[in-house]
């Protein structure tokens, strides 16, 4: 197999691993509903554990409805980047952020991203605890919200701010009765991560957990079950995980989307929590502009708390950061750092390829802080990986060369051999051996590649820098480059570029002397599969690989012309029975 089809199949079995499903078989419930998972699907760069089992109190305490209000009080607290707004249902409503747009390029104002807006449950509320209006004050540091609920138990909930996008929350309850009270099994709602706009294929929204060595996810793909990844499946409403059970201040619990995220990490430890996660339905309410509020089904985190008892006068206080913004690695890594939990594990960037996204993404982010745009980053990055891949890109093409020139030899070996394929693999690679020959030589410079293009993709993924960064005819390049549709088919003009400068490099590249034709007419096809795939992907992507293959083509160029002096084969396990040596003509006299 040539360098080409090597980096063409080897990116084709990624894709195809990609979007295929890895989907666990569900458990029964105690109420017979298949909704409780033993074996969750999980990311591939996270190793699986087994969840707890349900328990009749699961769904009982989570069927809770929200605080029903005659009149719903808001008030906000507003930073540099962030607006909080809380309602005197019990929590924290939304979060808008100043800074980011539903149109990354707009120049309104009015159209800034929200996360939770929309959402049934507000952040912070207690499923089984809430049930009646809470009173708000507001001074110079803390917002207060205090509740009694029928049960006799005050609960005060205080709220502050601070900068890079930080809330801090402090919630107490609190026996006012003479008696002692039996706190029921109890949730605490972390927020509903949903799609920030009409869902594609790069919409990404669900729950992370890090449990302080690695991070779990589950996302909206897990809950709809499809079969094969494309077709309706039984959708599964809970997830339920003892991986957080007696939380400690090293753990936290996303709800994310594809660029921004609420995660919410307690202060200190929580005995008896579960972590747990139930999809709701989105209402559709405070749709504007051009729709961007309607959303579909969300998916609800929270912590589950086991039953706990309160003595007459007894309190008890528990303490949260919550992070509610954009998925800025830098700032995520500092905030990692800072309280000691990971909380960069955000991105995904854990894993093997992780290490790439995370070098190209500070790479990028080094060369725009000098000036240059991120498109013309992804440029010089691919220029600078290309300029030091030469040297190998220069001996694969020797080594295809010398493989090329020695066939004479190799046929007669597989055709002396033919009725012996174990023999005449022995003889073919003990030929190459002695001849110096390498037969993956022309793959090396593909396969030291590959990372790099799944670590763009990965990085690309989640990497909010790249939102609405422009190039050329490109407004955003971590969407699409669409110009226009035709008949409702979208016209990307990188993908198509990518695919055109593909095919040139394959007809410029030596064709491997042991493949066959109908193998060499497969993989001209290739190029169009690897199109399919891509051809939605982001526009970064295309850019990357579209700048590759340009270069590919001048180095193909370069060293095309190169002559390849090949000694006589001397080896004993050749065909031939002696050395081929240049015929010497006689001179006439």
């Amino acid at each position: 197999m040539d360098r080409t089809a090597f980096i063409v199949v080897s990116i084709c079995v990624f894709l195809i691993y990609w979007t295929w499903p890895t989907l666990p078989s569900p458990s029964q419930s105690p109420d017979g509903q298949t909704n409780v998972v033993s074996s969750p699907s999980i990311n591939p760069s996270t190793k699986q554990k087994s969840p707890a089992q349900n328990t009749s109190s699961t769904a009982t305490v989570d069927s809770i409805p929200p605080v029903i209000l005659e009149s719903e009080k808001l008030v906000s607290l507003e930073t540099e980047n962030s607006i909080f707004t809380f309602t005197s249902a019990g929590g924290l409503k939304s979060i808008g952020l100043n800074n980011h747009k539903i149109e990354p390029n707009s120049s309104t104002n009015n159209n800034i991203i929200y996360l939770n807006r929309g959402a049934k449950f507000p952040v912070f509320s207690l499923g089984g605890i809430d049930d009646n209006e809470f009173s708000i004050t507001n001074d110079d540091k803390w917002l207060t919200m205090v509740s009694t609920n029928q049960a006799g138990i005050r609960i005060t909930k205080k709220f502050t701010t601070s900068s890079n996008h930080l809330l801090q929350t402090s919630i107490k309850l609190e026996n006012t009765t003479n008696e002692p009270i039996i706190l029921k099994p109890r949730t605490l709602n972390l927020g509903t991560s949903m799609p920030m706009n009409e869902p594609n294929l790069r919409s990404v929204w669900g729950v992370q957990f890090y449990d302080g060595e690695e991070m779990l996810q589950i996302d909206e793909a897990w809950f709809e079950n499809r079969t094969l990844g494309c077709f309706p499946g039984t959708p599964r409403n809970y997830f339920v995980s003892d991986r957080l059970k007696g939380i400690t201040s090293k753990n936290w619990i996303s709800v994310h989307n594809r660029f921004f995220s609420i995660a919410t990490m307690p202060m200190q430890a929580l005995p008896g929590s579960v972590a747990h996660s139930q999809e709701v339905a989105i209402e559709n309410t405070n749709q504007s502009n051009n729709g961007q509020y309607i959303h579909y089904k969300g998916i609800k985190s929270s912590f589950k708390f086991e039953s706990t008892e309160l003595k007459p006068g007894q309190s008890l206080e528990q303490e949260f950061t919550t992070y509610a913004g954009p998925k800025e690695y830098k700032s995520l890594v500092q905030l990692g750092i800072a309280y000691e939990n990971s909380l960069q594990s955000i991105m995904d960037f854990d894993g093997f390829f992780g290490f790439f996204s995370r070098i190209l993404l500070r790479s990028m982010n080094g060369l725009n802080s000098w000036g240059l745009s991120y498109a013309w980053s992804i440029i010089v990055i691919t220029i600078i990986l290309k300029l030091v891949f030469f040297p190998l890109t220069r001996s694969s093409t020797l080594s295809m060369k010398r493989m090329s020139a020695f066939q004479p030899q190799m046929a007669e070996i597989r055709e002396k051999y033919k009725s012996d394929p174990q023999k005449m693999n022995k003889k073919t690679m003990a030929f190459m051996r002695e001849n110096k020959i390498n037969p993956m030589g022309s793959c090396l410079p593909m396969l030291l590649q590959i990372p790099i293009f799944i670590g763009y993709f990965f990085m690309l993924q989640s990497a909010i820098e790249l939102r609405g960064a422009e190039f050329l005819w490109a407004s955003d390049l971590s969407e699409s480059d669409t110009v226009l549709e035709v008949a409702g088919f979208p016209i990307n003009p990188l993908p198509i570029l990518m695919t055109i400068t593909m095919f040139l490099q394959m007809r410029m590249n030596p064709t491997s002397p042991t493949m066959d034709p109908m193998q060499q007419k497969m993989m001209q096809f290739m190029p169009l599969m690897i199109a399919v795939f891509c051809y939605s992907f982001p526009s970064g992507l295309a850019l990357y690989w579209t700048t590759s293959n340009i270069l590919g083509i001048l180095q193909t160029k370069m060293t095309r012309d190169i002559v390849v002096d090949i000694p006589n084969a001397t080896s004993t396990n050749s065909a031939l029975a002696k050395p081929i040596k240049a015929k010497n003509k006689r001179k006439k006299n």
